[in-house]
């Protein structure tokens, strides 16, 4: 077993970490926020737009049973990267669309993935996907993690 991390954005934390948590080869989730300025920030001061941040999922994988690329091209599949700081009902910066590759290899597999979507037109624009490295992940709190799961009967359409 080969334990590697991958940090996703793609809208609502809620949502992305509920498609990941089905994937087989991946091994936990939790939900965060990546790419702000502060340290330490709440639900709230982020979902205020007024951080930077925007919500984040980890997620921790064997990559003897599912590859990077493969985690990156299911993040490509479950949004719509052309959208500006949002998906669905979600809006505002902490909503876009972000990958934080945590080395040169993943971050060389984003951007690959990244333009083979763009110079396809797969979804008649360009990404607005961004790219951070190095960016610091601050978990989000307890009543964030695997939220549809403890909230089964209020789940999205």
């Amino acid at each position: 077993m080969k334990i590697e991390k991958a940090f996703f954005a793609a809208g609502s934390f809620w949502d992305v970490q509920e498609v990941f948590d089905t994937i087989k080869g991946v091994l936990f989730t939790r939900v965060g926020y990546a790419g702000g300025y502060t340290s330490n920030p709440s639900y709230y001061d982020v979902c205020s737009g007024h951080t930077g941040h925007v919500q984040t999922v980890e997620v921790t994988y064997d990559s003897d049973k599912i590859s990077y690329t493969a985690l990156v091209l299911i993040f490509f599949q479950i949004h719509n990267p052309t959208i500006i700081n949002g998906q669905g009902p979600d809006k505002g910066p902490a909503f876009r669309s972000a990958l934080f590759p945590v080395n040169e290899r993943q971050k060389q597999i984003a951007e690959r993935i990244k333009r083979y979507f763009d110079e396809r037109n797969e979804y008649g624009k360009p990404s607005t996907t961004q790219i951070y490295t190095g960016a610091a992940f601050f978990e989000a709190e307890s009543w964030n993690q695997k939220f549809w799961k403890k909230h089964e009967k209020i789940q999205p359409v």
